[in-house]
This record gives structure tokens, sequence and C-alpha cells, in this order.
């Protein structure tokens, strides 16, 4: 590895590469910064990245004329740029990410930048962020490290040896965090009925969210859980102090605080692992009372979900929601959970809905939708024909939005 100042860096991007940015919760404090000032010696680079709870600043200045951007998995923070068709999107399951960005795949990464540790004994660690970066990094012609000394040493797959770390520049800034949303009480109310489905001596995935944050947080309650999880938030670290036996932990990513952070670089418990782990099917299909926690734009009478557009606007990605779904439906006694209020935060509109909104997608196809929870109850859909499902999802929808969908599936069902 040889240290660089950040515009040096940049400054050996050859144009026209396909260039991974980190997500998460990473943030590169110098080499974004770098990169803008660089910008305009570009003319035909491609930028890609998953899901960022950042600002997305290396968008800032360029787009469009020194640089294209697609993404795999959409932020609501950049929905406008998919509404003016300045941004790309890239429809994958995050469990296959790494075969179709890869050396030999249909999107080849040529510079992958990441964050890292300091070395010790000639390896840095990923600490927070393990999940695509060990598969980008083979894969990639240029690795670029930023190196922070406030990034934790985590266990399991976080090890990336010296030599593959091509350029490094150093870094002291703040890791980025992710700030778990408040509390209400509609969210604790659907928080109780997820607990309800969960088994004892279950292996858990939970996604990012109020609901999955405040699952993750009193998983304590239940008995014997392990945890199996593409991302895990700051209740990781409750459920951890509070279980009465030693979990199983396994993830790929952690978003959290510092406080949090240097809890996960504490503790041997957490194993970190890519998605060749925490997004194979088949493996999490042969865990015991696999169950799923996840959440979704909407749900129609039929039980088709969307969780990833509002009408035609690009706002998430398919995500690892799909892969969880068929896990947990390949594992003895699993269940997969869409966990969702009732309303939109406004209130002016159901989440659970006659047919999903026009210019809307199926992220996740009837037939595969397991239990759908809002703060109201518990719809289990499977072995459900259409009539049962409807009228489960229907008394699950605000009261006030009901007569609507009534009225909505007397018309649907009358239909030739």
């Amino acid at each position: 590895m040889q240290k660089v100042s950040a515009a040096e860096a940049i400054r050996a991007i050859p144009d026209g590469s396909n260039v991974i940015f980190p997500a998460g919760t990473i943030d590169l404090a110098a080499l974004v910064p770098a990169f803008q000032g660089e910008v305009e010696r570009f003319q035909r680079l491609t930028l890609y990245s998953g899901y960022s709870f950042g600002d997305y600043r290396f968008l800032a200045h360029g787009l469009g004329t020194h640089f294209r951007y697609a993404s795999w998995q959409a932020a609501p923070r950049i929905r406008q740029l998919f509404a003016e068709g300045q941004a790309d999107y890239v429809p994958m399951r995050f469990g296959e990410v790494t075969r179709i960005v890869s050396k030999s795949g249909p999107i080849q990464p040529h510079v992958v930048l990441v964050q890292v540790s300091p070395p010790r004994r000639g390896q840095v660690s990923l600490g927070v962020s393990v999940s695509l970066y060990q598969d980008f990094i083979r894969s990639a012609s240029l690795v670029i490290a930023e190196i922070n000394p406030h990034m934790p040493w985590t266990s399991g797959d976080s090890r990336v040896p010296v030599e593959r770390i091509h350029l490094g520049v150093e870094s002291d800034a703040p890791l980025g965090e992710y700030r778990m949303p408040a509390a209400t009480e509609r969210s604790e109310r659907i928080v109780d009925h997820v607990l309800d489905l969960i088994p004892d001596r279950a292996w858990v995935q939970l996604g990012v969210g109020s609901v999955p944050d405040r699952v993750l947080a009193r998983l304590g309650e239940k008995r014997g859980v392990n945890l199996l999880s593409g991302m895990l938030s700051q209740g990781l670290q409750q459920f951890v102090e509070e279980a009465r036996h030693t979990p199983a932990i396994t993830t790929g990513e952690l978003a959290g605080n510092r406080e949090f952070y240097e809890f996960c670089g504490r503790t041997r418990r957490i194993r970190m692992a890519t998605t060749r782990v925490t997004h194979d099917v088949a493996t999490l299909g042969r865990l015991p009372r696999f169950a799923s926690i996840n959440s979704t734009v909407e749900v129609d009478l039929q039980g088709q979900a969307n969780g990833e557009t509002i009408g035609p606007v690009q706002i998430s990605g398919v995500g690892g929601s799909q892969d969880y779904v068929d896990a947990a439906a390949r594992s003895r006694g699993g269940v997969s959970i869409f966990a969702l209020p009732s309303t939109t935060e406004d209130g002016r509109r159901s989440r659970i809905v006659a047919q999903l909104t026009p210019g809307s997608v199926v992220t996740t196809p009837r037939y595969s939708t397991d239990a759908v929870v809002t703060e109201y109850g518990i719809a289990r859909l499977k072995g459900k024909s259409l009539r049962a499902r409807a009228e489960a999802l229907m008394a699950i929808a605000h009261p006030d939005f009901r007569p609507a969908l009534v009225a909505a599936w007397g018309s649907l069902a009358s239909r030739p």
C-alpha cells in the first residue's frame, strides 16, 4: 500500500472507469472532497453505490457532465435525481450484487473506494462495512482506502491484507453515523405484534428502520434468539447486554453511533461476513425457525408488496428482502414478516391498498408474502385464498380506510 494524498489518489483513477463508492454509514471525509475538487478532469466515469445513510456529497458537482451515477439500492434523499432522470437504477437482489458487479460480471468494478482501520500485522479491517467489499476488492484493478483510526477492528471476515490496497489516504474524521428514528406509540404496537410472531430459539434477520430497530433492542424478551442479518443497528448493543444466553451474531454491516462502533470493536461475539453468508438463500433456509423482519412501501389486497417506489419514482431498492423471504419459506418453522404502519406519516394515505399505486413495481409477489403486520394486528397470508387474504389485510388497515378498501375489493372481485 502506497500512502498518498486524497487528491493524488483521485488523480490515479483512469477516466472511463467504473468506480464503486461505499454505502451504508461509510463517509469518506477525505476522498469525497478530493473527488469533487478533481471531477472536471473526468469526462466518462460511471459511479456506482448502494444505499447510503449519508448525504451523497460525491454527487454535488459534475453529475451528467463528468460522470454518470447508478445505484442498485436507492435512497429517498436522492429520489429527485431518479425523478428527473439524472441517476440510473439497476434492479438486483442484494445477494446477487457481487456476481453482477464483478470482474466476470456485466458490471466490472475497475476502482473501489473503501474505508479501513490502520494496519495491524500486515492487515487492515473493513470494520463496520464488510458485506460487498471483500469481493469488490478482489475484482478491482485499483483499490483506494481511506484509513481512519476510528474504524473498529471487528471480528469475522473483515480483514484485508495490506498488499491488496494500492493507495492509502489518511483521515481522522468521525465515522458516519446512523440515528434510530424516534419511537412512537404506533411503532411500539407494531413491535409487540412482530415479537408475537418470532418463535423462541429463532434465527432472526432485521431490516433497518423504526420498527426493526426496536424489535432488535427487545429481542432479549425471547428465548435463545440468534442473529444472521445483512445489517444490524444500535439496538444490537441492548440485545447483547440483556440476552439471557450467549447469542450467535453474524452480519455484514453495522449502523449506529460512535459508542456503538466502539462496542462492536470490543466484543468478539459479532462476526462480520460477506453476502455469500448473510444473503445465501440455501444456507439461511437450512437454519431452523428463520424469521425475517422487513418493511415495505405498500401491500395490496392480494398480498403483492411494493418496497421500492412511490408510483414510478424509485426511492429504495430490491435490497435483500426477497433473499430473506425465500430463505424463511425454506426454513423449518420459518416466518417472513412485513411490518409497516397502516398509513403514511401524515395519515392521508393507507399503506394497505386495493391495488398497488399506478407506476409502482412488485418487489415481492403475492405467493411469497407470508405475514403482514400493522399497529392493528397480524395478517397471515400463506395458504389463504384471494378473498381470505383481502379480508385479513382489510382487518389490519387503518379503520378510516377500511370502508373504501371493502368497496374497492367488491368491485375488483366482481370483475369477470
